[in-house]
């Protein structure tokens, strides 16, 4: 009976052996819950820059530079010189005619003879009077000038020389000059014409064809 409760008592304690080890199995096997991991910001979406956009308003034609005389550097047969002109004046004005050589004017009355260089872009030739640009009326000698709307064209584009000639700019040696012979007369004392053109610089007197740039009316 004794050796009965004996192995009684042994299997009851294997078996809380058993359940100790398989409960320290069980402990082990069990999956550790997932350890969180930090989350990386997003990089911030960058904000579109606007597209500057340009219309008639944005542009201005700047009339800061100084409009000056282009007079020529001889005064010839006049004693106050001969200028860069439109013909006409006030509201007899002509606009359309070929520019001519006159007469310089005193300076409150000039408007029709002054210019303002490399306005509104280089090379162009300004008058803040009419709003218009230099042009010639083609390319090469025999050329006249003329007044027009500023525009992206060569006829519009002019290099003034360090020896002061007029030149168009990629035309060769071509010159703006003032015609040869005695001044025309067109009223009033000492009040003297002559007609411009382009020629060709080889040949031409200097007293012809060199300019200077006045911000002043001329002394005669």
């Amino acid at each position: 009976m004794s050796r009965l409760r004996a192995s009684i008592r042994g299997v009851a304690v294997a078996t809380v052996i058993l359940g100790v080890v398989a409960c320290g199995t069980a402990a082990t096997d069990t999956p550790a819950p997932p350890t969180s991991r930090p989350q990386t910001a997003a990089a911030p979406t960058p904000t579109p820059q606007p597209i500057p956009t340009f219309t008639s308003a944005s542009i201005v034609i700047s009339t800061q530079a100084a409009a000056v005389f282009i007079r020529l550097a001889d005064p010839l047969d006049e004693p106050e010189y001969y200028c860069l002109d439109v013909p006409g004046a006030g509201r007899g004005v002509r606009l359309d005619s070929p520019l001519q050589a006159h007469t310089c004017k005193p300076l409150a009355e000039a408007a029709d003879e002054l210019f303002s260089m490399d306005q509104p872009s280089d090379q162009q030739i300004y008058m803040p009077a009419y709003d218009l640009c230099l042009a010639s009326s083609g390319p090469g000698a025999g050329a006249v000038l003329r007044l027009q709307p500023c525009a992206d064209s060569p006829l519009q584009r002019f290099v003034y020389t360090t020896d002061g000639y007029i030149m168009p700019q990629g035309q060769g040696q071509i010159c703006l000059v003032i015609d040869p012979g005695p001044g025309i007369p067109t009223g009033g004392p000492s009040h003297l014409r002559r007609d411009l053109h382009l020629e060709d610089c080889e040949g031409i007197e200097p007293s012809l064809a060199r300019w200077l740039l006045d911000e002043d009316e001329p002394d005669g």
